[in-house]
C-alpha cells in the first residue's frame, strides 16, 4: 500500500505540487541540511510522511515497534525506508539527501529507541533536527489526505535536488541504446563490403582501449600484418584480435581466424558476425577448440551486447565512451577508405545524435 500510495502521489505531482505550505517547509529542511551538511533528517521526515499518508493512525513517535510500550500504532520506519522510500525514490527521481540503501541507518536514527527520547544530536545537525521535529509535531494533527498533499510536496521539492547530467544543445547526445539504433540504421543502409561494420567496430575499440592502441587496417589488404579486421596493440604486441563480418559466418570460418590469430602470436581473439542472417554457432564446442591451442576466443552476435561491454571497459563513463565512439567512427571510415556516401550517411547519423534535423 505505500508503494502505491508514493507512486499514485509522485504521478500527480506533475500536475499538482502538492501543500504550498508544506512546499515552504521542505525547502526550509533541505536548505538548512545543505548548511549543515547532515542530510539524513530528509529521508526520516519523507518516511514519516508516507507512514501517515498510509495510515493517518501512525505513530511518529515509535518508530522501532521492539521499543514501543503501549504503542499499538507504532511502526518500522527503517523498513519502511528501505523496502519502500528508497526503491521508489530511485526509480521516479527523488532525492532523499542521502545516498545510502538504508538512510536511517545513521545518527541519530540508529540510536534512539524513539524520536524524542534525547538521543544526542550533533552540534552541526541541531538546527535541521529541531526543525524536522516540529514538522513532525504538525504531520501528527493532520489526515491521511493531507498527509498526501504533504507526501506531494516532498516528491515535488526532493526532485529538483535529484543530479540529471545532460549534454549541451547542439552536442552530441548519446547513450549506449541510441548510439546501436544509429548503427543499426547505419548499416540497414547499406555495407559496402564491411567497411561500415569494421569502421563501428574500430570506432567501439577506439572508446575502450584508446585510438592509439586500436589498429584497423584497410577491407582485405593482402600486405596487413596483424590478424583481424582490428587489433588492440601494446608495446608493439598484438593482444586482441578483432575478425568482422556482416555475412554470415560458419564454424570453420572462426577456427580458420581462431588459428591464423595464435599463428600470428594473438591469443586473445574476437569474432564480431552481425549479420541479420547469422545462425547462433556451437560456442561451447569452438570454445573447447580454442583452449586447446591456448587461444582466449569470444563470439558476438549482435551489436548491442558488443557496444554495452566496450563502452562499461572504457576508461570513461559510457554515455562520454559512447559519445566519443560515435565520434571515431567516422575517422574509422575514412581509414578503411569507406565512399563518400558512407561518410555522408553517419554524418546524417550524428546530426540525429545532436537532435537536429538532417537536411
Amino acid at each position: 500500500m505505500a508503494e502505491r500510495v508514493l507512486r499514485d502521489e509522485a504521478a500527480k505531482a506533475d500536475n499538482d505540487p502538492g501543500d504550498q505550505a508544506w512546499i515552504a517547509y521542505i525547502e526550509q529542511l533541505s536548505d538548512l541540511c545543505e548548511r549543515s551538511r547532515i542530510r539524513t533528517h530528509i529521508a526520516f521526515l519523507g518516511t514519516a510522511i508516507l507512514a501517515r499518508a498510509v495510515d493517518a493512525r501512525a505513530d511518529l513517535k515509535w518508530i522501532k515497534p521492539a521499543h514501543a510500550v503501549n504503542a499499538p500504532h507504532a511502526f518500522s520506519a527503517r523498513t519502511l525506508a528501505e523496502k519502500v522510500l528508497v526503491p521508489v525514490a530511485a526509480d521516479l527521481g527523488i532525492h532523499l539527501g542521502v545516498t545510502s540503501p538504508q538512510p536511517l541507518n545513521n545518527q541519530p536514527y540508529f540510536r534512539m529507541t524513539y524520536l524524542g527520547d534525547e538521543t544526542p544530536i550533533s552540534a552541526g545537525g541541531r538546527a535541521p533536527f529541531d526543525f524536522m521535529v516540529e514538522l513532525i509535531a504538525k504531520l501528527e494533527k493532520m489526515s491521511s489526505a493531507q498527509s498526501r498533499d504533504a507526501l506531494r510536496a516532498f516528491v515535488s521539492v526532493r526532485r529538483r535536488y535529484q543530479p540529471r547530467y545532460t549534454d549541451q544543445p547542439g552536442e552530441l547526445s548519446v547513450t549506449p541504446d541510441s548510439l546501436a539504433a544509429a548503427i543499426l540504421a547505419f548499416l540497414s543502409a547499406g555495407s559496402e563490403g564491411g567497411k561500415r561494420a569494421q569502421a563501428c567496430v574500430a570506432g567501439l575499440f577506439d572508446a575502450a582501449f584508446g585510438s592509439e592502441h586500436v589498429e584497423s587496417g584497410r577491407i582485405n589488404d593482402p600486405s596487413r600484418d596483424h590478424p583481424g579486421d582490428v587489433c588492440v596493440i601494446y608495446n608493439g604486441v598484438v593482444v586482441k584480435a578483432i575478425e568482422v563480418k556482416d555475412k554470415p559466418v560458419s564454424f570453420n570460418d572462426v577456427q580458420i581466424f581462431g588459428k591464423k590469430a595464435i599463428d600470428m602470436g594473438a591469443t586473445d581473439a574476437t569474432y564480431v558476425m552481425v549479420a541479420t542472417q547469422q545462425e547462433r554457432l556451437d560456442d561451447t564446442r569452438l570454445g573447447s577448440w580454442a583452449d586447446g591451442f591456448g587461444l582466449s576466443l569470444t563470439l558476438f552476435y549482435d551489436w548491442n551486447s558488443l557496444i554495452h561491454q566496450s563502452l562499461y571497459w572504457a576508461a570513461t563513463p559510457k554515455r562520454e565512451a559512447a559519445k566519443f565512439a560515435a565520434i571515431r567512427i567516422r575517422d574509422r571510415l575514412v581509414a578503411v577508405e569507406a565512399h563518400p556516401d558512407s561518410i555522408q550517411r553517419w554524418d546524417a547519423e550524428l546530426q540525429t545524435l545532436r537532435g537536429a534535423t538532417t537536411p
